[in-house]
């Protein structure tokens, strides 16, 4: 495939630029955060309750 899930993926570390000793003591606070986007699992359950609305009707009214 010619793209990339970015909501998916882990944010890249940032590289530590100028050897400053204080810097290097520090870099686990320059890196962001993951942070969980709730949103596709959302859709995904929201999909699968309408499916199984749709298919209860079926089964119930035919």
């Amino acid at each position: 495939m010619g793209y990339e899930l970015t909501h998916w993926s882990k944010p890249k570390p940032r590289v530590i630029e100028g050897g400053k000793v204080d810097g290097a003591l520090h870099a686990d606070t320059l890196q962001p955060r993951m942070v969980w986007n709730p949103w596709p699992l959302a859709a995904l359950l929201l999909n699968a309750l309408l499916w199984a609305g749709i298919c209860w009707l079926i089964y119930a009214f035919l």
